[in-house]
């Protein structure tokens, strides 16, 4: 593969400004529900599960910010949203090795507290300084981008 280019480096480096300037102020919106970002992340995820349950791979795999927490910090993450009665873990019923996580009532609540001010985020933050082609080009670009990058199944053995 090359060596990026001047254009290229100066691009990528706009695309991690920009999300990060975007989370940041997400973090800080979030701060005010009461909510970590990573918090949101659970419940979001929960709440818009059909069931409002998930098992936990599935939830850690969904998560945004789920490559950027160790196994003990999304343990430790989980650990303290069951305390606060956001979530509990139960055994799957479908594999005993495994847990699901479910949203609890309170979890819901909090939930649909925090959605609007953060749906008006998503408004103010991202969509409001951009046109439709724009939404439209960045979302070939995003889904070209996440294509090409996420993990593929290991190839079978024959």
């Amino acid at each position: 593969m090359p060596t990026p280019t001047e254009d290229q480096l100066a691009v990528w480096k706009q695309l991690q400004w920009a999300t990060a300037l975007i989370t940041g102020r997400f973090r800080r919106d979030l701060v005010g529900a009461g909510l970590s970002l990573e918090q949101f992340d659970v419940l979001v995820h929960l709440a818009w599960a059909p069931s409002g349950t998930l098992p936990l791979h599935e939830l850690t795999a969904s998560m945004i910010v789920g490559d950027s927490l160790s196994r003990t910090g999304i343990t430790r993450l989980l650990d303290r949203m069951d305390r606060d009665g956001l979530i509990t873990r139960t055994v799957s019923t479908t594999d005993r090795r495994r847990f699901d996580v479910s949203l609890t009532p309170p979890g819901r609540q909090r939930f649909e507290q925090a959605w609007p001010g953060h749906a008006d985020g998503i408004g103010r933050y991202f969509v409001q300084p951009l046109t439709p082609r724009d939404v439209g080009d960045l979302a070939r670009i995003l889904d070209r981008l996440i294509q090409a990058n996420e993990p593929r199944p290991p190839a079978e053995v024959r």
